[in-house]
């Protein structure tokens, strides 16, 4: 497997962000919109991640996924699990 160059990165990142602002414009949890440069830092999508609705990791249909804020994600499961003790 051969390393990406540079610009095929920036066409990766460019067609990421197409899908985004096309399919879910918002996160999952506090519904504010994802922006450009918080959420697709030069590492990656750092800032983003995959949410399953139904809490089922195996169901990867389209319905059960849902992009989310890393943080917001966090704070979800943070608050299941307290609520869970």
């Amino acid at each position: 497997m051969t390393a990406k160059t540079s610009q095929e990165k920036q066409r990766l990142k460019y067609l990421l962000w197409r899908m985004i602002e096309k399919y879910q414009p918002n996160c999952y949890f506090c519904k504010q919109p994802f922006v450009r440069d918080e959420v697709l830092p030069s590492r990656g999508v750092d800032g983003l991640t995959e949410h399953h609705i139904d809490g089922n990791h195996m169901n990867m249909s389209p319905s059960n996924c849902a992009l989310a804020h890393r943080r917001c994600h966090k704070a979800h499961h943070a608050k299941d699990n307290i609520n869970r003790r």
